[in-house]
């Protein structure tokens, strides 16, 4: 509602002007200070509350935090274990047990034809390389053949004396290039 000439605005500026608060005296400052010095420092907030200020203003923050932080735990101890596993010596290629003799197929593959590619397989103590039903004193054969273009299957005919896991190697040499793999057989009882 408008009165004529605005005297309104006038009436509550005027009323405004009188709720004025007065200020305090002039010892309400001393005696504050006073107070507050007697009071000493506040307490120094705990660890949680330094690096988490706002913890005990925002509490649902909380539980989707350690959510988090349980689930990049549980992907780090899973990446270690899996890298731990993978570290103990790889892939079993072949499994037979000891009373038996396994024919064991190295594939060398190779891209082009090779006229002569220098092979050599070694065995570790407790692989018997077999040959005519007996067992050969050798623990390495070393032999130059051509390599086909392709896949080339080299039957190696083995024994294990013991129950374990051993890896056979094979070095493979093409003029100055070097191959080296190693085939993990495991011998089982039996």
């Amino acid at each position: 509602m408008k009165t004529t000439g605005g005297s309104e605005g006038r009436d509550l500026r005027d009323r405004l002007r009188e709720l004025k608060v007065d200020a305090p005296d002039e010892g309400f400052s001393a005696s504050l200070h006073r107070r507050l010095v007697s009071a000493g420092a506040p307490d120094t907030p705990g660890i949680w509350r330094r690096l988490w200020p706002s913890l005990r203003t925002e509490p649902r923050l909380l539980w989707p935090a350690f959510g988090i932080a349980a689930g990049l735990a549980v992907f780090l101890v899973l990446g270690q274990l899996h890298d731990l596993s993978r570290s103990h010596g790889g892939a079993v290629v072949a499994q037979f047990p000891a009373t038996k003799v396994a024919v064991v197929r190295v594939n060398l593959t190779a891209e082009v034809a090779v006229e002569s590619a220098h092979i050599r397989i070694s065995l570790p103590e407790g692989l018997y390389f077999w040959a005519d039903g007996q067992e050969l004193p050798q623990r390495s054969f070393e032999w130059s053949q051509p390599l086909h273009a392709g896949d080339n299957d080299i039957p190696i005919a083995v024994r294990g004396q013991t129950p374990g896991r051993y890896r056979l190697t094979v070095s493979t040499r093409i003029g100055e290039q070097r191959i080296d793999e190693d085939v993990v057989l495991e011998v089982v009882e039996g």
